[in-house]
């Protein structure tokens, strides 16, 4: 997979509906990562930024998004 701006905008798209799945499944509340992933995802690839910001910014959401899976009973308080 070749890592440029439209490439990691799906994948950041992708994770952060699979992550949102999770925190409905699991009955937990969003946080503020969640948010800011959101509003990266209203900017999108073809805006006259920096590849390497793009990519930057959304692989390190999508780490955020993962680890926030794996520990979503710690990070996230119950409904």
């Amino acid at each position: 997979m070749i890592l440029n701006p439209q490439n990691t905008y799906i994948a950041l798209l992708l994770v952060q509906a699979l992550h949102l799945l999770h925190h409905r499944l699991a009955k937990r509340h969003i946080s503020f990562a969640e948010v800011i992933s959101a509003v990266v995802l209203c900017a999108p690839p073809w805006l006259p930024l920096p590849a390497p910001l793009f990519v930057a910014t959304h692989i390190t959401l999508i780490v955020v998004q993962l680890v926030g899976s794996l520990w979503i009973k710690r990070l996230s308080p119950e409904w």
